[in-house]
């Protein structure tokens, strides 16, 4: 990415924003807008998302000579376009490595934004999308909504502490490092980060070489601040626990004098927040990482009195703008109210409507004005009945095999250069 803006920046570009005259643009900014977006029920929410597809194909067709071929082929109507559509318009991520985003943009967007890539860690190109300052300030005010929704309570300036588990010089260079810095400095939180990139560190291989800052640990282990969070991925919250685990009592106790840990004690309100790309196959099942992880995290209840420390997952898939969020023992993975989840048949790759079976996930978040974000991440979910605005919750299984990567590649008709090694 090589540089991230500030929130001041972002909505100082979307002040000047040519976008913002357009009326489709209007209607999704007062949307995002809405705070009671969040008490609406499941049957409205559904209905302003078919309404907001319509919407959306019919902009991007007015905009853009590639939509309009696109729905032609594909024999979509706009203005009738309904759910099973979007599996015909669904893009394989695989397809936006590289430069195969770029195609996809309309004229006229305004420059100006920053482009977000997922983490490079596998052998071919990392997915590489650009946000307009547009699609940044939607970003930002739509996964602040989601987050704090489900966190249960609004975070602020002066209210808490955050650590981070990353170094700030990915900040620049990861996606996800990015995304959540710009929500929490959007939020009014100003993050610690707990680590340093090692001495000799190669390019594109940062979160190989990552070591402990003792330094923003202890702090954060040490404040009074309430509430504390943690964010980390899983393989984070794992290796912490199992550094700890490993100590023997004489180490245990000089660690402690030093930093003030373990355990590390989150306080009231105090949580730990997974997340990144879908978790990889190594990693033990994640009631695993919790367990162990509550072995040497804790946190407080209203009353002061120690409790297992809450566990919050946040996914973030490299082309979709906001995220799915769940409170672990609590509720599955949610979506934005105005984001339409859908799973398509992992045999036929047509939409699938019924509930308890596995399916792969596709996402379509109406908000983004720069490109038709309809997008298949890669990931197989299923999706259950669920109380709430959403009316249903989305479980994670797996990532797609490779097998079914390239079947899905083929059947969207967009295969990136080579041959696909999964998604």
């Amino acid at each position: 990415m090589g540089y991230t803006m500030n929130t001041s920046e972002i909505f100082d570009g979307l002040s000047k924003s040519k976008m913002q005259q357009e009326p489709y643009v209007r209607k999704i900014w007062e949307l995002v807008n809405d705070k009671a977006l969040f008490s609406k029920s499941p049957d409205y929410l559904h209905s302003l998302r078919r309404s907001l597809l319509r919407d959306a194909l019919a902009f991007f067709g007015e905009k853009g000579e590639y939509y309009r071929a696109l729905y032609e082929r594909l024999n979509i109507n706009p203005r009738c376009a309904d759910l099973p559509d979007l599996a015909k318009l669904a893009v394989p991520s695989v397809a936006l490595r590289g430069d195969g985003h770029k195609s996809l943009l309309i004229d006229g967007i305004d420059e100006g934004g920053m482009y977000f890539h997922s983490s490079g860690t596998g052998e071919r190109a990392p997915v590489k999308i650009y946000r307009s300052p547009l699609d940044l300030a939607v970003m930002v005010r739509a996964n602040a909504s989601l987050f704090q929704h489900v966190y249960g309570s609004a975070l602020g300036e002066g209210k808490g502490i955050v650590l981070v588990m990353a170094a700030p010089e990915q900040v620049d260079d990861f996606g996800i490092v990015a995304f959540v810095h710009l929500m929490l400095k959007y939020m009014g939180v100003e993050p610690l980060y707990g680590m340093d990139l090692a001495d000799g560190d190669k390019p594109g291989r940062q979160w190989h070489n990552l070591v402990p800052n003792k330094g923003a640990l202890s702090k954060f282990a040490k404040s009074k601040a309430e509430p504390k969070l943690l964010f980390t991925a899983p393989e984070g919250a794992l290796l912490l626990a199992q550094r700890f685990d490993k100590m023997n009592l004489l180490h245990k106790v000089a660690y402690k004098l030093v930093t003030g840990i373990p355990p590390i004690n989150l306080g009231r309100g105090g949580t730990v927040v997974t997340g990144g790309e879908p978790r990889g196959s190594a990693l033990p099942p994640y009631d695993q990482v919790v367990d162990l992880s509550r072995k040497y995290i804790v946190a407080k209840d209203n009353n002061g009195d120690e409790m297992q420390v809450p566990f919050m997952d946040a996914m973030w898939m490299s082309g979709a703008l906001t995220l799915f969020i769940d409170r672990y023992e609590g509720f599955d993975k949610l979506p934005h109210p105005l984001s339409q989840a859908f799973l398509l048949n992992p045999n036929t790759f047509e939409y699938m409507e019924e509930d308890g079976r596995e399916g792969v996930l596709g996402v379509f978040d109406p908000f983004v004005t720069s490109w038709l974000e309809a997008i298949c991440p890669g990931d197989v979910m299923i999706s259950e009945p669920a109380p709430g605005y959403y009316g249903k919750s989305y479980k994670y299984r797996r990532r797609i095999t490779a097998d079914e990567g390239m079947a899905l590649a083929r059947a969207s008709g967009k295969v990136a250069e080579g041959t696909p090694r999964g998604i």
